[in-house]
């Protein structure tokens, strides 16, 4: 719940977490539960752990999400099973709860179950501190993080602090070697005004977020602004089997 030394304006604060069964690289790894949890219930815990959140909530197209979610005391609906990404599934969700306007909707991905809880109260603060309908997080990059990586997605910021690009590719591309501008890694972690997410499913598809496959870019085509808030983050989303059980094994170890 918020507390007292985190600068937000007095809103209510939804954590959507959307989870889908039928993912393509693991199949059913919203359930995958060698922890004793299943993956997105991690997720739900930490986000209960941020200080600006008042509730977490489940959007996802499965029964068996919902009552997997249900049985951890996690507020869960039911959603369409054709939403193209996670922006669209939790608009829907939206809807369905009647979530009010004055609300600010943070969309926290599914699958990373080490996500940390001062990263949803940083994206939050950054949107309470903007005029901007949505904020995300940019991080400076590990030591063991290559940000040639194409699936590691990068960020460019303006003066303002607001996101000018997304991309796949290594931007800023630094021509002559100075090396003053050193490249930031995107958290697909994001806070959204709840009206915006109308204006966002509303939006049609563009050709930048078609081509690098980043829902994002959707909204910097249409001309919409992004506040970033810049913090260290080293965590990872769990995208494969492979993935999932480096998570289990860092888990296992913690515990």
């Amino acid at each position: 719940m918020k507390g007292p030394d985190v600068a937000i304006d007095e809103h209510p604060v939804i954590a959507m977490i959307p989870a889908r069964l039928a993912s393509t690289r693991f199949p059913r790894k919203a359930l995958a539960s060698q922890t004793g949890m299943p993956l997105f219930g991690h997720v739900a815990q930490a986000a209960t752990q941020a200080a600006v959140v008042d509730e977490v909530v489940v959007a996802t197209d499965s029964p068996e999400i919902v009552a997997a979610a249900e049985a951890l005391g996690v507020r869960a609906v039911l959603t369409r099973q054709d939403h193209p990404n996670g922006a669209s599934r939790i608009a829907q969700a939206c809807e369905l709860l009647s979530i009010s306007d004055d609300s600010c909707v943070v969309n926290v991905q599914g699958d990373e179950p080490e996500i940390e809880p001062g990263a949803i109260d940083a994206v939050v603060q950054a949107l309470a501190a903007s005029s901007t309908p949505m904020a995300t997080i940019a991080s400076p990059f590990g030591a063991n993080e290559d940000p040639r990586d194409p699936n590691i997605v990068k960020v460019v910021l303006n003066r303002a602090g607001e996101a000018m690009c997304f991309s796949r590719s290594f931007i800023p591309f630094d021509r002559d070697g100075a090396g003053a501008l050193a490249p930031l890694k995107h958290v697909g972690l994001y806070a959204y005004r709840r009206p915006f997410l109308r204006t966002y499913v509303s939006l049609a598809p563009t050709p930048m977020e078609q081509a690098e496959r980043l829902e994002q870019l959707r909204v910097l085509e249409h001309g919409h602004r992004i506040a970033v808030a810049v913090r260290p983050c080293e965590h990872h989303g769990v995208d494969t089997s492979e993935q999932y059980a480096d998570f289990v094994k860092r888990w296992n170890e913690q515990s």
